[in-house]
């Protein structure tokens, strides 16, 4: 079966620079890439997807639909841009009930100037930082090992602190 990729944005303009860059990238159209313009939540069709990577302000409302087309042990990976971001996109996996702990992490990048043995980092770091979580897609019936560290106080309000 030929690998196959396909990739979902909501507006005509974003798919169009999508479109460029994917050609870019590659030299060309690429014939196993498909292009849908709709909402990931309600134009997705497939199933049995190995990995769904949302790149998006709110990836939290596509986690149902993420869990419903990932094969078992199939990889959701979110980029997000704010702690606040991070916070409800971790929440929302946890939550749902059908993914492995969620694993995030913080991503830089920092320039590095390299002359033979003279290896640094650039004195000025202009960068970027962004957040990635990633997760697998547990089989039906199957439940999530509890987690191995306990929140702070109070972070999942009164009764959480009360038990």
């Amino acid at each position: 079966d030929v690998d196959k990729r396909q990739s979902y944005e909501r507006r005509e303009d974003f798919a169009e620079v999508a479109r460029k860059n994917v050609e870019k990238f590659y030299g060309g159209p690429v014939e196993q890439w498909r292009l849908v313009v709709g909402d990931f939540v309600t134009a997705l069709d497939e199933s049995d997807v190995d990995r769904v990577v949302l790149d998006m302000l709110a990836p939290w409302e596509c986690v149902d639909a993420a869990a419903k087309s990932l094969t078992p042990g199939g990889v959701i990976c979110c980029y997000v841009a704010t702690t606040t971001q991070l916070s409800r996109t971790v929440e929302s996996i946890r939550d749902h009930g059908s993914f492995t702990e969620p694993h995030s992490w913080e991503t830089l990048i920092r320039d590095w100037h390299v002359e033979g043995l003279a290896v640094r980092p650039d004195h000025r770091m202009v960068g970027h930082t962004g957040f990635v979580v990633t997760a697998r897609r547990m089989a039906e019936g199957v439940t999530a090992p509890p987690r191995r560290r306990r929140p702070a106080k109070g972070a999942y309000g009164d009764e959480a602190t009360a038990r």
